[in-house]
């Protein structure tokens, strides 16, 4: 019976080209905002990801601050979010989305939580912008989970160290649970490398990737001319443990914005851009009045 359950992966070990979870390292610092949490309450530990969106506040799935599911953040619980080349930054404090009812509790949707640092990351950190996504489009998923091969499985274990990544493209969209007809959730298969170039199929042995335990509250993102986009948050998987044919998915950011932003009182975009246009144009009005 299939399983549910919230790495990246690599392909087939001996598909063409050559993949290997070593492979899928962000050797270069591409993701520098995709940090790892390491969290614990009273009884257990945890690894996950999570995604800085501003100098004090991170991105991560809801249920790496719900270690005993019940929807709600644990009572005890204690983390650190890891950000190679930056640090180590505690947590000070966590908002799990008030829809979030734990993890597939009964459904997968709200799945989100913000949390805010105790000190704030280096002024010279880079966050990306956030933003909606559709079916057919491609994502890079970036996480600090458990890799493998899509062959066989798993088997490597998560850290506070590898960020890994690669992309797939969104197959569906499931809608709010709530009943407000937006989609809330992301979905996407894992594709066997022989299906490559094939509609729908693999995006090819050194590319399609899925998640696995560990890339929960990781980046689901969308290149830009100007930068990454943040469009998910990762949080499930649905199969055999990161096998061929799996699914993963996870929580869509823009029907969650208005709330991201009342929550951290992070500027919406734009909202510079106005100010610099209202002080131009009233610097303008001014100097005319004094003509």
């Amino acid at each position: 019976m299939a399983t549910l359950t919230a790495t990246i992966l690599a392909g087939g070990e001996f598909s063409s080209p050559t993949d290997t979870p070593s492979g899928r390292l962000d050797t270069t610092g591409a993701f520098p905002f995709v940090g790892a949490l390491e969290v614990s309450n009273s009884v257990s530990t945890y690894k996950g990801s999570a995604v800085a969106i501003s100098s004090n506040w991170i991105l991560t799935a809801g249920h790496n601050a719900d270690l005993n599911d019940d929807g709600l953040p644990d009572t005890v619980w204690s983390g650190d979010f890891h950000l190679p080349g930056y640090g180590v930054f505690g947590i000070a404090e966590t908002i799990t989305h008030p829809d979030f009812s734990g993890f597939a509790n009964p459904f997968i949707n709200d799945d989100i939580a913000l949390m805010r640092l105790a000190s704030p990351l280096p002024t010279w950190s880079i966050f990306p912008s956030l933003g909606s996504a559709m079916t057919g489009d491609n994502i890079t998923l970036v996480g600090f989970g458990r890799s493998g091969y899509g062959s066989y499985g798993y088997t490597s274990n998560a850290t506070l160290t590898d960020r890994r990544f690669g992309q797939n493209v969104i197959d569906t969209l499931d809608l709010d649970d709530e009943g407000s007809g937006l989609a809330e959730v992301f979905r996407y298969d894992f594709d066997d490398p022989s299906t490559t170039g094939l509609p729908g199929g693999s995006l090819g042995n050194g590319t399609e990737t899925i998640i696995a335990p560990g890339d929960s509250g990781g980046a689901a993102l969308i290149q830009t001319v100007g930068g990454w986009k943040l469009v998910g948050i990762n949080t499930f998987t649905e199969g055999y443990g990161g096998r061929f044919g799996d699914t993963g998915g996870g929580v869509l950011i823009a029907p969650y914005e208005d709330w991201i932003f009342t929550e951290t009182g992070i500027p919406e975009p734009g909202v510079g851009c106005l100010l610099s246009v209202a002080f131009v144009l009233a610097l303008w009005q001014r100097r005319r009045h004094c003509e």
